[in-house]
């Protein structure tokens, strides 16, 4: 059945292209005409393809399982927590590095020691702190 209803619609449109082909070029009068109509049949047909993909997008989008749908939000809100989060560590950053720079002017003044990490400053003054 498939393959009849494309036969007849391959036919039929082979059919029209021939018959405005031949009327094309033998009616001289009738060319603005034909013209006009395949133009207007190329608009129509670009807009028919347009309208089509939009639809295959929309279907697409909104046909998703509902398994995939919450796995999708679940998704936008962690990295809508994750961007929470990181704007709150942002000011806690800001707070260690005022502390470290309060520590390393507490310090003695030894630029070797303001190289290191301040762990490793820790763990240096209380070796200083056993040895004294």
């Amino acid at each position: 059945m498939l393959n009849l209803i494309t036969i007849s619609i391959s036919l039929f449109l082979i059919i029209l292209t021939g018959w405005t082909i031949s009327t094309y070029f033998i009616k001289k009068d009738s060319q603005e005409v034909i013209k006009e109509e395949l133009t207007n049949l190329f608009d129509i047909c670009k807009k028919f393809f347009l309208s089509l993909k939009n639809l295959i997008g929309i279907l697409t989008s909104n046909s998703l399982s509902p398994e995939e749908r919450d796995i999708t939000s679940m998704e936008e809100a962690v990295s809508k927590k994750d961007e929470q989060l990181l704007n709150v560590v942002q000011p806690i950053n800001e707070i260690k590095e005022k502390s470290e720079e309060v520590k390393h002017d507490d310090d003695d003044g030894d630029d070797a020691l303001s190289s290191f990490s301040p762990e490793v400053v820790e763990v240096i003054n209380e070796e200083e702190e056993k040895v004294a």
